[in-house]
């Protein structure tokens, strides 16, 4: 968490105020909010080559996830992933989504998502890409901590685009992305217990501990 929030400062340097609120409020959530937790291990080739740290915190109307995912392997070469998100929903909408992603400790991903009145603004590289006008009520971060029931799309932080969603067996859903990349997640009782995810750098499955 602490590597993350030295690095927002990189992320929105024209929202400094934003973020300063931003992280005030976490700290407190922390202290104040009531927390669930979920670990699971990742494994390549049934090899398990990191970890993936999950929580979800309730404040209010507020609902902040976070989620740090480290991998270190090595296929043909090294690589080692640091996977970070911050996520806020309000009111059952997004509100703000951070997302910071080191490929083997240089910076690959860097962006952010903003609600405006009007809808949001995804920012990459503390540049502002384009604008998202319809509404977003679930995104990657959910799929991590609860079964996507009625979902058909889901909003994917880091790329500031919908993927894809399908029901393809009984607590079991496909998701794909725009570029035809396929992650499968399945559930019981609610809660995911086990994915195949691809994500370019390094295909892997997440497994409940």
């Amino acid at each position: 968490m602490f590597i993350f929030e030295l690095n927002l400062y990189f992320i929105i340097p024209m929202n400094k105020l934003l973020l300063i609120s931003f992280l005030a409020f976490f700290s407190i959530a922390t202290l104040f909010g009531q927390e669930e937790k979920y670990c699971f291990n990742i494994l390549h080739r049934e090899k398990v080559i990191g970890e993936l740290v999950a929580k979800k915190e309730v404040v209010e109307d507020k609902i902040i996830y976070s989620n740090r995912t480290e991998i270190s392997t090595r296929i043909l070469a090294k690589i080692e992933v640091d996977y970070t998100y911050k996520v806020v929903y309000r009111n059952k909408t997004l509100a703000h989504a951070f997302a910071l992603i080191l490929f083997n400790d240089r910076e690959k991903t860097n962006s952010y998502t903003e609600k405006t009145k009007t809808g949001y603004i995804f920012y990459e590289d503390n540049e502002a890409e384009y604008k998202i006008e319809e509404s977003i009520m679930y995104s990657t971060v959910n799929l991590i901590f609860e079964e996507p029931l009625n979902i058909s799309k889901v909003y994917a932080e880091e790329h500031g685009e919908f993927h894809q969603l399908k029901k393809v067996a009984n607590h079991i859903y496909e998701k794909t992305s725009s570029k035809g990349k396929t992650s499968l997640y399945k559930y019981k009782n609610g809660k995911l217990v086990e994915a195949e995810i691809d994500v370019g750098i390094i295909s892997f499955k997440i497994v409940a501990e």
